[in-house]
């Protein structure tokens, strides 16, 4: 068995992902952004790499028929896809070999098409090798992320040549189905198009989702690039493999690969090809660990950062984050700066509203980097007190239109009654924006709360109860009474939640239903 949960200290191995960033952002960051698993990878590999190299002799090697039964072994027992050694063919990574399929099999000035959000490299082998980008960005649907058909076809035109596909998707974890992957390919063959599809996340899919490799869909106008680079933590022994069953297309790649003299593999990444694919029980193992922090990760957020939207991954060990709705300029500026998280840059990816977060992590790590969040998170929350006069009452004015007047029908001058000038008003804003509102007046021998009003955008996320929280607390802080409030009775439980108590019979105020509730903090 191994212990994912053993956390490996990774400083000073010039790693990437840590010492890069801390060299640049401070000692304080955690980093949980590119995709590179901070776990130990498979014994089996450990002890062929250590094997290799008491050998001594480091020459000049070749992927013997070892290296390619591997392969064809592994896409027959994880994949359930028959191929043949002849269709393998080389490259130093999946992404140099991107580029080379470009250069093959499109000319300057074509287009490729990619679907958005996507994996950074995609947009930089495109542009960089003189093509033009267009862009297919997928559709989210009922909290699932889907593939635009109608679109994608009506974007194609006499010089579009390529469609490249990341299978599963990163970033947002979609595990394309056989129905979906189909009807990519009919529009493909329509136009011509070379499919090139992105497998490097295919062994870490849950369950019930399914990966279908795209040779299981078709053959010809098909590459299909992979490395085992993710799924066993070993992008630092770069190297990768396609499969591309079409004869022309094949030959077209070797000669080019030829050409560039790129035939001689890494004696450790040979190796270490060979006894990852001969070691099932140890991805086994990691899937179940990482749904585990999978569905930590997304409850945690969905609970505590509640205007964060997290897709749920069916494949991959990363968490596309939709911040949209806290109205952050940069979300990605902003974990880093205020929870010292180093994530990925949503903007990288074709939205600058997102982030990627990488939980292929300890537990312990994982739990660290979402509590850092959810601290930032709450930080940002304001809470502001005043009397008249105040300009900041024109907010109050405006939210208190807004829920009583146009959404309630409540008459204006009934709202407008009078009484604000000896109120103290309470504004709550979060991320800087105001999303709720309430004053309270000061009767005697208690504390009468009054307008409450959460904007609609932001009910369901808590802030009904912040405000009543930091009024409560603030008010007791003047002089320790009780609470009083007319609650709508439509609302009426939620007051109850916070330990108010109905006193009297139901009465109307404006036209609705009240009743008298009191707390004694």
């Amino acid at each position: 068995m191994s212990s994912f949960d053993e956390i490996v200290n990774r400083r000073g191995t010039d790693s990437f992902k840590w010492d890069m960033i801390l060299n640049i952002h401070g000692d304080d960051i955690l980093p949980m952004w590119v995709a590179d698993m901070d776990f130990k990878t498979s014994e089996k590999i450990i002890k062929a790499l250590i094997d290799r190299a008491n050998h001594g002799i480091f020459g000049y090697t070749y992927r013997s028929e070892e290296y390619y039964e591997a392969i064809t072994n592994w896409y027959k027992s994880r994949y359930e896809v028959e191929i043949e050694k002849e269709w393998i063919v080389n490259g130093p990574g999946v992404v140099p070999m991107i580029s080379f399929v470009i250069n093959i099999f499109t000319q300057p000035g074509d287009k490729v098409i990619i679907q958005t959000p996507v994996y950074p490299p995609f947009f930089r082998v495109v542009e960089n090798n003189g093509r033009k980008i267009v862009e297919n960005k997928l559709i989210k649907k009922d909290g699932k992320w889907l593939i635009d058909y109608e679109n994608l076809e009506k974007s194609v035109d006499n010089r579009t040549k390529m469609l490249i596909l990341s299978n599963p998707h990163n970033p947002v974890g979609r595990v394309w189905s056989i129905e979906e992957l189909t009807k990519l390919y009919e529009i493909a063959r329509r136009y011509n198009l070379v499919i090139v599809s992105d497998e490097i996340h295919g062994d870490i899919v849950y369950s019930p989702s399914k990966f279908t490799s795209f040779l299981k869909i078709a053959k010809d106008n098909v590459i299909v690039l992979n490395s085992p680079g993710k799924t066993f933590n070993i992008a630092g022994l770069p190297n990768a493999y396609g499969i591309i069953p079409d004869k022309a297309l094949r030959q077209a790649y070797k000669n080019y690969i030829e050409n560039l003299e790129l035939l001689i593999g890494n004696i450790f990444s040979l190796e270490a090809l060979k006894s990852a694919y001969n070691s099932p029980e140890w991805v086994d193992e990691l899937v179940e660990y990482l749904k585990n922090n999978r569905d930590y990760a997304y409850k945690y957020i969905k609970r505590n950062l509640p205007l964060l939207e997290p897709s749920l991954p069916e494949g991959t060990y990363l968490m596309w984050i939709d911040c949209s709705k806290a109205n952050l300029e940069n979300p990605y500026e902003f974990f880093l700066k205020n929870a010292r998280v180093y994530l990925n840059d949503g903007a990288e990816f074709g939205d600058k509203n997102c982030v990627r977060l990488n939980f292929a992590c300890p537990r312990s790590l994982l739990n660290d980097g979402l509590e850092r969040m959810k601290k930032a998170y709450d930080n940002a929350l304001e809470f502001e007190a005043f009397r008249l006069p105040d300009e900041r009452f024109e907010i109050c004015r405006n939210i208190r239109e807004e829920v009583f007047v146009n959404e309630q029908n409540i008459d204006k001058e009934l709202e407008i009654d009078g009484k604000d000038e000896e109120a103290i008003h309470f504004i709550l804003k979060h991320f800087s924006k105001p999303v709720a509102v309430a004053r309270a007046r000061d009767i005697g021998d208690y504390w009468k709360i009054e307008r409450v009003a959460v904007l609609l955008n932001y009910r369901g996320y808590g802030y009904g109860k912040m405000i009543m929280e930091h009024i409560e607390m603030f008010l007791t802080s003047l002089e320790n009474k009780k609470i009083v409030l007319n609650a709508q009775k439509q609302v009426k439980d939620f007051y109850e939640k916070l330990g108010y108590k109905q006193v009297g019979e139901e009465f109307y105020e404006a036209g609705i239903p009240h009743v008298r509730m009191e707390k004694r903090v």
